[in-house]
């Protein structure tokens, strides 16, 4: 998505008045008086000395015009997976299953010998009991218009139930086999059942 961000304006030239005028220097006393003569001892001829002239000095001033700049930022945020989490079921004295969720991406797994060994801390899944955790992402039918946001798991018999919830808010959930001796995601065909897939619920909520 893009955010628009608007930034202040900034002003980067300031606004100012024109205005003109004039200035005026009047002429000096007349050096002769009324008579033709000297008004000073010393002025000299009279005539040879003209009165000062007027000087007129005009000042004009040109005004600048205020320019406004207004910015803009764009910032451009990328929707991510809601994060991490954890859920587990303990169907029998015998094993636990586990989901996990790894930046938006769900797993599968399963403690087993825990009644032997309750803090028996080895993840196994797949057929084999292969160590590690199986990766539900892979599996046909996972959702892929919405990043994963959290995952749970649920036992009962021989049958392993894994939902996941989208950040759009869509439920889906996958069938896993769960025998008692091993965790297999998804459940494997049987007679005219298909493999198992993750399928969204119905209603959704």
């Amino acid at each position: 998505m893009t955010v628009a961000v608007a930034t202040p304006a900034v002003a980067v030239a300031a606004g100012m008045t024109s205005r003109s005028g004039a200035t005026t220097y009047a002429a000096g006393p007349h050096p002769c008086d009324e008579h033709g003569k000297p008004r000073h001892r010393g002025g000299g001829d009279c005539e040879t000395k003209p009165p000062k002239p007027t000087v007129t000095v005009t000042e004009t001033v040109t005004a600048t015009p205020t320019q406004t700049v207004t910015a803009t930022a764009t910032v451009t945020a990328t929707a991510t997976a809601c994060g991490t989490g954890v859920d587990s079921t303990q169907p029998n004295g015998m094993e636990q299953f586990l989901a996990a969720l790894v930046n938006g991406t769900p797993f599968a797994g399963r403690r087993p010998n825990i009644n032997a060994t309750p803090d028996n801390p080895n993840i196994v899944s797949g057929p084999a009991n292969t160590p590690g955790w199986t990766d539900l992402s892979t599996i046909t039918g996972y959702p892929t218009d919405s990043p994963v946001c959290d995952v749970s798991v649920d036992a009962n018999g021989s049958d392993a139930f894994y939902k996941i919830i989208t950040q759009g808010g869509s439920v889906y959930t996958l069938h896993c086999a769960a025998n008692g001796t091993a965790l297999v995601c998804p459940a494997p065909a049987q007679g005219n059942v298909p493999q198992s897939r993750w399928t969204a619920v119905s209603p959704q909520p």
